[in-house]
């Protein structure tokens, strides 16, 4: 059964926050609050940490998983180039609901592409999961706590009880304040296409870019 570790989400205990990033860096799962969803994340750098994270969630081995980092220095790392475009979405919307879709650097596990060359980021607005991904060190897997095509979850007692067996730790804060997923947008292609509508609306973005979109599907 995942050990489950309460947080105060307005003063975290920095001790107990270790403890799960700790338990992430080597090779386990934990589920945690961002500012949508639950999400569970795996040492996104670590492939066998990365086949646990399918294997719980039932997922197809195909469909990708996003990461999220805690500073938006760290995108460089992790793709072949930041496009204008790219940038301008990440000064805007980081941190915030806004997954960007870039093309993968070799420093991204092929685990996480599926059968592509893409990887999707994400600076989440939740301070408990930023100091969450600070303390851990490293990229966290950005799926949500949930079995394959089922609801995303806004409390962690849903976690347990769809997870709980085959997970190590839930970081408990709470309800989440997510009502939809991030908007997934991927800048790869022109005009760039919005994979998902989520918290930040088409419109929102189509009227800061100063373009329209094109529509796709995850």
């Amino acid at each position: 059964m995942a050990r489950i570790i309460k947080i105060d989400p307005k003063k975290p205990d920095v001790k107990r926050i270790k403890d799960a990033a700790e338990a992430l860096k080597k090779g386990g799962v934990v589920a945690f609050p961002t500012d949508t969803f639950y999400g569970l994340g795996a040492d996104a750098a670590n492939d066998e940490a990365i086949k646990r994270i399918y294997a719980v969630k039932e997922r197809d081995y195909d469909k990708p998983i996003l990461i999220l980092i805690d500073n938006k220095d760290r995108v460089s790392k992790y793709v072949k180039d930041i496009p204008q475009i790219a940038k301008k979405l990440i000064d805007k919307f980081w941190p915030g609901p806004l997954t960007i879709i870039f093309y993968a650097s070799s420093a991204v596990s092929q685990s996480l592409l599926g059968r592509g060359n893409k990887i999707g980021i994400r600076i989440p607005n939740n301070p408990l999961t930023l100091l969450f991904l600070k303390i851990a060190g490293c990229p966290v897997t950005a799926t949500s706590a949930n079995l394959s095509g089922k609801p995303s979850p806004l409390n962690p007692k849903k976690v347990n009880e769809n997870l709980g067996k085959k997970i190590d730790i839930i970081l408990d804060a709470g309800r989440t304040a997510g009502i939809k997923e991030s908007t997934v947008i991927d800048i790869t292609e022109r005009p760039p296409i919005c994979i998902r509508e989520g918290m930040i609306t088409v419109k929102e973005i189509e009227d800061f870019l100063g373009i329209k979109l094109r529509r796709g599907g995850l």
